[in-house]
C-alpha cells in the first residue's frame, strides 16, 4: 500500500514538472511568435508575417511539436489550442506535420513512462472510461480500438496512448497507430485555425469562416458515425446507443462551461451495483443534468414529459436514449411499464415526483403513489436535493445564468428498509427530503442586470393593490403599472428593502389573495388549440373557449362539436409553459391551449387556481 502511494506521488511530481514546462513553452510561443504573427496578419502585413516565421524558424517548429507532445503526457491541458494556433501560424500542411511529430514524440514518451517506469495514467481518471468502452466494443483488436478512440471527441490523445502502451503490442505498431489515428482530428483543428487566420486578415468573409468550421465538424462527425457503426458498439435494446451517449456527454460538457457542479455524497451512489431510483425536487429544466453529474458513467433513464418526444431532432435523441415518456397529470400505464422494464434491465431511473417545474422556487405536492411504486420496484431509492438551479434557469426565463449547482445525496432508502416501512411512512420520508426551498438558505450572487426579465408572467398580480396582470419587468425591477409599487432584485435574488423579501413570499401573497376568491372563480378564456395524438405526426387544430370555475374545467370548440370537461377532483393538475400555453390530456390526446398574445400570463393563473381548488377539496 505504502509503495503504491509513493509511486502515485512520484507520478504526480513528474506530471507537475512537465505541466509547468508546457505552460512555459505556451507563454513563449504566444508572446514571441503567435501574438506578433496575428497582429501582422490583421494589419495585412503579409511580408512581415512571413519574415517573423522565417526568423523563428526551427525554434518555432520545435515549440509547436514539443507543446503537442507534452500536452499528451499531461492530458488535462487541451491539445486543441496548439493545433488551432499552429493552423493560424503556419501553412496547413506544415502545421499537420509539426503537430503529428509532436504526437509521435508524446506517444513515445508515454510508452517509455508506462513500460519502463510503470506509469499507468490512473491519476487522470480516464482509464476506467476507456475500459468501459472496450467492454462494449464489437472489436477485440487493440489497434482498431485505438483508431476508434482517436476520432472520438471526448477522449484525450494522451489517455489513449496510456491505454495503448499498457497493451502487449509492438512499439512500431503502437507508434504507427498513434501517428495516423490522430490525423483526422488534428487536421480539423488546423483547418479551423487556417480559416480563422484568413478571416482575421480580412481575406475571408464571416459566412465562409462559419461554413468551413461547420463543414469540418460535419466531416469529422460523419467519420465518427461511420466508424462507430462499422466497428464499435452493439446497440442493446433499452440502453442508450453509444453515439447518442457521446452527444449527451458533449451537451453536458457544454453546459458545464456555464454551470459548475458541486456533488456531495456521490460515492454512496457510485457504490450501488444494480438499478435504483433517483427522486429529486424539480426547480429547473436543468435538474436532470444535475442528477447526471452524480455518476456520469451510469446509463440513467429519465421520466420525461411525453410532449418533448415530439420535438424534431431532440425528441428523436430522447427516444433513442430509451428515456421514459410520461403524460403529465394523467393516468399513464405505459410510463409505469417503461419504468419497470428499465429497472429490470439494470438501469437507474430518475423521477421528479412533483411532475412540473416549481414556479416560486419552493417544493410542490408529492403524490403518495410514488411511495407505492418505489416499494413495488424494491430497489434502492436515492433522495437528492438540488440547489441553485432555480436561479440559474427558472421556469419563467429562457436564458441560462452562470452559477454553481449544488447536488447533495440526502438519503438512500435500501430495499431492506422498503420492506419494513409502509407506503405512508415512505411518502413522509420522501416529502421530508424533497422539501427544499431555494430561498431558505444563503444564495450565491448573480450579477446579471436582467434577473427580473419575464418574472411578471408568473407574479401576475400586484399584492399591494391586487390588480391582475398589471406588473411589468425590466432589468432587475418588477413594477406595478397600476399603483406604481416596485420590487428590485438584488445580487442574491432577494428583493431589496422590500416588505416582501423573496419571489417565494411574493407568490405566497398571490396564493393568499386567490384563495379568498375561489368560490367566485369563473374564467372563460378564448384559446387556440393544438391537439396531439400518440403515434400521429399531424396536429389537429381547434379554436374555442376554455372554462374554469370552482367545480370543473372544460373546453368547448367554436368550429366543431368537440366538448369535454373534468370535475376539479378528477384532474390531477394543469401543466403550463410561462407566457405561452397551458396543457392537459383528454382521452389520451394532449391539448395545448394558447390564450391571445399579450394575455398569456393567464397560463400561470389557470394552473394555480386549479391547484388551489383541488387542494381545498382534498383538505375538506
Amino acid at each position: 500500500m505504502e509503495k503504491s502511494r509513493k509511486k502515485i506521488i512520484k507520478e504526480r511530481i513528474v506530471i507537475l514538472c512537465i505541466a509547468v514546462f508546457v505552460i512555459g513553452l505556451l507563454i513563449y510561443f504566444l508572446s514571441d511568435i503567435f501574438f506578433p504573427f496575428i497582429k501582422l496578419e490583421a494589419a495585412q502585413d503579409f511580408e512581415g508575417a512571413k519574415k517573423l516565421l522565417l526568423e523563428s524558424g526551427f525554434v518555432g517548429f520545435l515549440t509547436v511539436s514539443i507543446i503537442e507532445a507534452l500536452q499528451m503526457v499531461v492530458i488535462f491541458i487541451p491539445a486543441e489550442f496548439i493545433q488551432l494556433s499552429s493552423g493560424m501560424s503556419y501553412p496547413w500542411w506544415l502545421a499537420i506535420i509539426l503537430c503529428d511529430l509532436g504526437v509521435i514524440t508524446g506517444a513515445s514518451i508515454i510508452y517509455f513512462l508506462v513500460n519502463v517506469f510503470r506509469f499507468n495514467g490512473d491519476i487522470f481518471n480516464k482509464e476506467d472510461r476507456i475500459k468501459k468502452y472496450e467492454q462494449k466494443s464489437k472489436t477485440r483488436n487493440t489497434i482498431i480500438f485505438m483508431y476508434i478512440l482517436f476520432i472520438m471527441p471526448i477522449i484525450p490523445f494522451g489517455a489513449i496512448c496510456y491505454y495503448g502502451s499498457s497493451k502487449k503490442i509492438p512499439y512500431h505498431k503502437y507508434l504507427l497507430t498513434c501517428a495516423t489515428g490522430v490525423i483526422p482530428s488534428i487536421s480539423t483543428s488546423i483547418l479551423m485555425g487556417s480559416a480563422i487566420k484568413k478571416f482575421i486578415a480580412d481575406s475571408l468573409p464571416i459566412w465562409a469562416l462559419i461554413l468551413i468550421i461547420v463543414l469540418a465538424a460535419a466531416i469529422l462527425f460523419t467519420l465518427l458515425v461511420f466508424v462507430l457503426k462499422k466497428f464499435f458498439f452493439k446497440n442493446e435494446e433499452g440502453y442508450t446507443p453509444f453515439l447518442v451517449n457521446i452527444l449527451e456527454k458533449l451537451a453536458f460538457k457544454i453546459l458545464s462551461l456555464k454551470i459548475r457542479y458541486k456533488v456531495t455524497g456521490a460515492g454512496s451512489v457510485q457504490e450501488l451495483t444494480g438499478p435504483f431510483i433517483y427522486l429529486a425536487e424539480h426547480h429547473s429544466a436543468l435538474d436532470f443534468a444535475a442528477l447526471y453529474k452524480i455518476d456520469p458513467d451510469k446509463d440513467m433513464a429519465g421520466v420525461i414529459n411525453e410532449h418533448l418526444f415530439r420535438i424534431p431532432v431532440l425528441g428523436k435523441l430522447i427516444r433513442k436514449s430509451s428515456h421514459i415518456s410520461k403524460k403529465l397529470f394523467y393516468p399513464d400505464v405505459m410510463c409505469l411499464k417503461g419504468i419497470m422494464r428499465t429497472i429490470k434491465r439494470g438501469r437507474p431511473v430518475a423521477i421528479m415526483p412533483e411532475a412540473r417545474l416549481s414556479t416560486d422556487g419552493g417544493p410542490s405536492y408529492v403524490d403518495e403513489n410514488i411511495a407505492g411504486l418505489c416499494k413495488k420496484l424494491g430497489v434502492p431509492v436515492v433522495l437528492v436535493e438540488i440547489r441553485n438551479n432555480y436561479f440559474i434557469l427558472p421556469k419563467w426565463r429562457k436564458r441560462i445564468f452562470r452559477g454553481v449547482c449544488e447536488v447533495e445525496i440526502k438519503r438512500i432508502v435500501t430495499p431492506e428498509e422498503l420492506k419494513e416501512i409502509s407506503s405512508t411512512e415512505l411518502a413522509g420520508i420522501i416529502r421530508e427530503n424533497l422539501s427544499y426551498n431555494e430561498f431558505s438558505s444563503k444564495i450565491s450572487e448573480f450579477r446579471s442586470n436582467n434577473k427580473a426579465k419575464g418574472l411578471h408572467n408568473v407574479l401576475y398580480m400586484c399584492p399591494h393593490c391586487r390588480t391582475l396582470y398589471s406588473n411589468v419587468s425590466n432589468g432587475n425591477t418588477l413594477t406595478c403599472t397600476h399603483c406604481g409599487k416596485q420590487y428590485h432584485i438584488g445580487k442574491d435574488y432577494r428583493f431589496v428593502e422590500s416588505d416582501i423579501p423573496t419571489i417565494f413570499d411574493y407568490y405566497a401573497k398571490i396564493k393568499d389573495a386567490e384563495k379568498e376568491t375561489l368560490l367566485s372563480v369563473n374564467l372563460d378564456i378564448p384559446v387556440d388549440v393544438k391537439i396531439f395524438k400518440d403515434q400521429v405526426k399531424d396536429v389537429r387544430v381547434e379554436k374555442g373557449v376554455f372554462h374554469l370555475d370552482h367545480d370543473k374545467v372544460s373546453f368547448r370548440s367554436d368550429i366543431s362539436d368537440l366538448y369535454f370537461e373534468y370535475t376539479t377532483d378528477r384532474l390531477e393538475g394543469i401543466a403550463y409553459s410561462v407566457n405561452e400555453e397551458f396543457e392537459m390530456y383528454y382521452q389520451d390526446e394532449l391539448y395545448y391551449f394558447y390564450p391571445p398574445k399579450g394575455e398569456r400570463a393567464v397560463c400561470t393563473r389557470v394552473a394555480l387556481l386549479h391547484e388551489l381548488l383541488r387542494g381545498e377539496l382534498q383538505n375538506g
